[in-house]
């Protein structure tokens, strides 16, 4: 049910996260400057009574499989408590990358009231570089959330959660009332922890009833195709007759994902260290054939992209790409460094979503802002020894714009020369935490970057995609994962790569745009789940329009 979209969701990230090469959901909200009570997890503050848990207490533990491999295991709880139910979520993943091996923890909790509201909840995910430990709980004044990520330790006050959203133990009842009564179609506004706050609407449509065979008993269920914003292709649940999930699988480009309700000891040796775990950044690769040539100095380029298996999402056109569909349902994807693409008026709404200091995108935080100011120090030395002249900061100067780009691409040079540990051993680490290590690969590269513009006022947020490499991870003339930055700058977005040399072009037309994101949260992004269709699932070529 709705721990499974959850679960998806994580899985995308971690799928995607393994997938990224080193070569070369919901609005965002301003967070308050002061919390007036700080969040606690009952389960260690003992704010859950000893003696609350009651009869109907059930612990149910899952394989997750990608393609038939093992590669993960999750165990859901619930529980009663004083003032209503608890349901806690523990999920272990391991994949490979290329040669290092990626594990992923997480752990999140909610506590609900009688009538389904949430009261509070939290999530904590730790592996391959990564400690976030995240406390939410409602108030009078909104929700009040901690987080705490490597050293530091932050609070903000969040608007307060849409009211009518189920928390699961909720949902799980009434996904049994639907069933119950027959209902062959219906929807439900949900609220999972490792989500965060921002409730999602899924549907359900019955396909079929059917019986699965669980640690070797058969069990009657109901099949149904589940969709919902972080599962746009939508997957297909087994429910029994309690509304639990007995299994669940979505297609992707990699394979099947599956997760299937087990005994214990069955779920736990899925992390066999014995055992290879799925390779997924060698497997995602697109092979091009024949190859791209001299992209570094290419002012333009064309490509034919088709899907495998159809559908895929249609790329965005944005920043440097242009974008055709074509009759057979491929793409012409054009990357044209002097002709841009017009934004789309999404892209460049009014509102703070691209300039807010966000978990992932922490600006604010003084390791950033020392760096920010460093990488101008330099930028004013340049340029006064080149120019002899000030920086311009008014915006009715008719250099202003060329002044930002120039400071755009100052930071991007100072990114590339700050990361000196480049390696495929990260997870998913956040901007301040980059700039304390000095370490990551292309994720770390562009939050990084993200967090710099931000903290200078320009309008920033992460791309996705893919990147052209004449050799990586022993293959050759092949497209793989990849993430950048886009700058808004004079109602544009504008390309940067930080993962280039300094000392040369901040991007060049061998990068494919696949999704756009202001990365808000990384976990929860509904970007990762758009993705997850087209990884293992496209043909690139070179297209017969012309390329200079």
């Amino acid at each position: 049910m709705l721990k499974f979209a959850a679960q998806f969701s994580l899985v995308c990230l971690a799928i995607f996260t393994a997938s990224l090469c080193a070569a070369s959901q919901a609005p965002t909200v301003p967070a308050s400057q002061s919390v007036t009570a700080a969040p606690t997890d009952p389960a260690n503050s003992g704010a859950s009574a000893a003696n609350g848990v009651g009869s109907n207490d059930q612990s149910h533990w899952y394989i997750i499989t990608l393609n038939n491999t093992q590669t993960g295991w999750s165990r859901t709880r619930n529980k009663s408590i004083t003032n209503g139910f608890r349901t806690e979520t523990e999920t272990r993943l391991r994949m490979a990358r290329e040669k290092n091996i990626m594990s992923m923890i997480t752990t999140d909790w909610i506590e609900e009231d009688p009538e389904g509201r949430p009261l509070r909840g939290g999530q904590t995910q730790s592996g391959s570089g990564l400690s976030v430990r995240v406390a939410w709980e409602c108030a009078a004044d909104g929700v009040h959330e901690r987080r705490t990520q490597g050293a530091s330790m932050k609070e903000r006050v969040l608007p307060a959660i849409v009211t009518g959203a189920l928390a699961p133990v909720a949902a799980r009842r009434a996904v049994q009332a639907a069933i119950t009564t027959g209902k062959t179609e219906f929807s439900l506004l949900i609220l999972d922890p490792s989500q965060g706050i921002v409730a999602v609407e899924n549907h359900w449509q019955k396909i079929d009833a059917d019986t699965l065979a669980i640690s070797g008993n058969p069990v009657a269920c109901t099949r149904w195709k589940l969709t919902g914003p972080l599962i746009p292709n939508g997957n297909e649940e087994w429910i029994d007759s309690n509304g639990e999930v007995v299994q669940s699988q979505t297609p992707t480009g990699l394979g099947v994902l599956k997760n299937s309700r087990c005994d214990e000891a069955s779920a736990l040796a899925a992390l066999d260290v014995a055992k290879p775990p799925v390779e997924v950044m060698v497997a995602s690769f697109v092979k091009v054939d024949p190859p791209l040539t001299d992209v570094s100095h290419k002012r333009s380029i064309a490509l034919l992209i088709k899907a495998k298996k159809p559908p895929i999402m249609a790329p965005p056109q944005e920043g440097a790409q242009r974008v055709v569909r074509n009759a057979d349902g491929s793409f012409l994807v054009t990357i044209d460094l002097d002709t841009p693409a017009d934004p789309s008026l999404a892209s460049v709404a009014t509102d703070n979503l691209f300039l807010e200091s966000s978990p992932m995108i922490d600006w604010k935080d003084p390791a950033i802002i020392a760096l920010k100011e460093s990488a101008l120090a330099n930028m004013r030395r340049d340029m006064k020894y080149n120019y002899n002249a000030p920086p311009i900061n008014d915006p009715s100067d008719p250099n202003f714009l060329l002044h930002v780009l120039i400071k755009a691409k100052t930071f991007r040079s100072a990114v590339a020369d700050h990361i000196a540990n480049k390696n495929l051993g990260s997870a998913f680490a956040s901007a301040s935490q980059t700039a304390q290590t000095k370490s990551g690969d292309c994720t770390e590269y562009a939050v990084l970057l993200a967090a710099l513009l931000r903290a200078d006022g320009i309008p920033s947020r992460v791309a996705a995609g893919l990147v052209w490499a004449e050799y990586f991870a022993g293959e050759k003339n092949v497209f793989a994962w990849h993430l950048w930055t886009q700058a808004l700058i004079g109602g544009r977005w504008v390309d940067l790569d930080a993962t280039l040399p300094s000392n040369g072009e901040s991007f060049h037309v061998g990068h494919v745009l696949l999704a756009v994101t202001p990365l808000t949260d990384a976990a929860s992004d509904p970007a990762w789940a758009s993705l997850l269709s087209s990884m293992g699932n496209l043909s690139i070529e070179l297209s017969g329009a012309a390329n200079k």
